[in-house]
């Protein structure tokens, strides 16, 4: 599952230094030294941040989601293989197997039952599986299901997205924002070192899902005193506040390392000998996600970049600020160690499929839907760099994430690997989304 830390009091470099200070790999080894103020808190942009609840991306453009003409759905010649896509239907149709009968999501103003989403995954599967031809594909889709797409607040399909380079908009319709994310690999060690002194956390025995009767706002807490109250930020756990459970799976020696898994929600662990353990999602401690580059980038500190590069900005800053700029986000993901061959799992508890599997915000996208996504991707290069080109094709709802609000939000799994890791951070487009459910 794609999840996604101390509000404290930062420092800068004593007068006369410069700023930003000069970048380098690995941390000092020597405790920080007593510094100043930290900049940001000149800021105005860090006072919204310190206070409130959350600090998205972006503030949500689109809200909802409206019966769409099944006939103009945009043509598509998928632009990934046809095995890819029948895996993703088959994960639907698993999903809406284990669902019982009485079982029922809701679609903008329409609702559906599991029996008809079982029916309709299934066919839908026939079809693809079929050796049809594209136009008869398209033909079958527009007689047999019904479409919704993602719109704008006031219903105009108006849009303003976000100057995003390469990015695809499209007219007369709700933009929606695309993302990626990927099976993060990280560096780390068994035991603790002078350098990797930063514990990968499993999830603590008195960590609580909680439901809906609980009358709380978040998603994970523990009782304190009776009362169920959000887990310990990010930066309490960093402080040692879960020190002496027995809870760390590996160490690193970067914080940012670590929110790098976290916020893809899965990883690959690489020690020194070559050999790796796998991680995944198993739980969180309840914070709201705060995005650290949304505000260097609000506050000037930073220039627009991807996220690749925003991790090496991190781990290179000095004299424990990386640490303290991590814990600005108070959310911390808990991992659990799964099988070395094991593939990355969705919200849906089940494998997710590179390229077709997004993360939707599940209210007003439920899971186990077919969708068709036309937007713009990245390219990697031989000889580096990036390209980028236009594409449509098939995917399907299998996760979701902390940072992935409203329909207008989605986020593709891209695999794992360099490649994905190159593309999958440079991903950002604005572009279209329909949802494909039974008449």
């Amino acid at each position: 599952m794609r999840p996604w830390p101390l509000l404290l009091t930062l420092v800068m470099p004593a007068a006369g230094s410069d700023w930003p200070p000069a970048l380098r790999l690995e941390g000092a080894e020597e405790p920080p030294a007593a510094l100043a103020a930290e900049p940001l808190e000149a800021c105005p942009k860090f006072r919204l941040f310190s206070e409130s609840e959350s600090y998205p991306d972006e503030a949500p453009a689109i809200k909802d989601v409206s019966p769409f003409p099944p006939a103009d759905l945009p043509a598509f010649a998928d632009d990934l293989d046809r095995p890819g896509l029948l895996k993703a239907l088959e994960t639907n149709l698993a999903y809406w197997k284990a669902r019982p009968d009485s079982y029922r999501i809701t679609v903008g103003k329409d609702s559906f039952a599991a029996p008809a989403m079982r029916a309709a995954s299934a066919r839908l599967l026939g079809i693809f599986s079929s050796g049809l031809t594209p136009a008869r594909e398209r033909e079958l889709l527009a007689a047999e299901f019904r479409a919704y797409r993602a719109v704008a607040d006031d219903g105009s399909g108006r849009h303003s997205p976000q100057s995003v380079p390469g990015a695809l908009r499209p007219a007369g319709s709700g933009a929606v924002t695309f993302t990626g994310y990927y099976e993060a690999e990280i560096p780390a060690t068994r035991a603790p070192t002078s350098e990797s002194r930063y514990p990968l956390n499993l999830r603590p025995a008195d960590l609580v899902k909680t439901t809906p009767a609980m009358g709380v706002d978040f998603d994970y807490g523990h009782y304190v005193d009776g009362a169920m109250t959000r887990h310990l930020s990010s930066g309490e756990i960093y402080a040692g506040g879960l020190s002496g459970q027995g809870l760390e799976a590996a160490w690193s020696a970067h914080p940012a390392h670590i929110m790098l898994a976290q916020i893809q929600g899965s990883g690959v662990l690489r020690f020194p000998d070559g050999d790796h353990l796998k991680i995944g999602f198993d739980g969180a401690n309840g914070h709201s996600f705060k995005s650290v580059q949304r505000l260097l980038m609000d506050c000037g500190e930073v220039p627009s970049m991807n996220f690749q590069d925003f991790i090496v900005y991190l781990s290179r800053q000095e004299n424990g600020r990386e640490e303290r700029l991590v814990s600005l986000n108070p959310r911390y993901i808990f991992f659990r160690v799964k099988d070395k061959e094991a593939q990355p799992q969705g919200a849906i508890g089940m494998p997710l499929i590179p390229g077709r599997s997004i993360a939707v915000d599940p209210k007003p996208v439920p899971y186990g839907l077919p969708v068709v996504i036309k937007t713009r991707r990245p390219v990697a290069q031989p000889g580096g760099g990036l390209s980028f080109r236009d594409f449509t094709r098939m995917a399907a709802t299998h996760d979701t994430g902390s940072a992935i609000r409203g329909p207008g939000r989605v986020d593709i799994f891209w695999g794992g690997g360099p490649i994905a890791e190159r593309e999958a951070s440079s991903m950002k487009a604005s572009g279209e989304l329909y949802l494909i459910l039974p008449k």
